[in-house]
């Protein structure tokens, strides 16, 4: 089977600026990327509301090995918006240095919160948690496995 599993983060208006914060504190490469004005020009049936045309639509980011897909509206339509505690990115790497440099790029924004912070715990010589200027949990883990 060749496909592969990208999370999608839904950030209800603030996904254009989460792009920009991906980019400068991750390293982040926008592969794609939408908003609703251009969608609009795409499609002239697409209806959003006024001051929504830097809404990203659909975007791709490039982030280290992976993809990160990001957009405005919720999945489930059915309930309220909400940015839930019970899912995380988690960036690993078997490189310390990788991690330390990401984490450490991450705590200067003064927005992020550290959750947990960066040392070594019983299964790693190098973790921490921090909360992202849009309430996205991001691990950072140092590996000792080859997955």
């Amino acid at each position: 089977m060749n496909f592969e599993v990208i999370p999608f983060l839904s950030l209800n208006g603030k996904g254009a600026a989460a792009i920009e914060f991906y980019e400068e504190y991750l390293g982040a490469t926008v592969l794609f990327k939408k908003n609703y004005k251009e969608m609009k020009e795409m499609n002239p049936n697409f209806i959003y509301g006024e001051g929504q045309d830097e809404y990203i639509t659909h975007s791709v980011l490039q982030i280290g090995a992976n993809k990160l897909m990001l957009a405005e509206k919720e999945m489930d339509n059915t309930q309220p918006w909400q940015l839930g505690n019970s899912s995380s990115l988690c960036i690993q790497s078997q490189d310390k240095i990788v991690i330390k440099d990401l984490y450490d790029s991450l705590i200067q924004h003064e927005k992020v919160a550290i959750l947990v912070p960066y040392e070594p715990n019983a299964f790693s010589p190098g973790y921490a948690i921090v909360r992202d200027p849009f309430g996205v949990i991001i691990q950072l883990c140092v590996t000792v496995h080859d997955f």
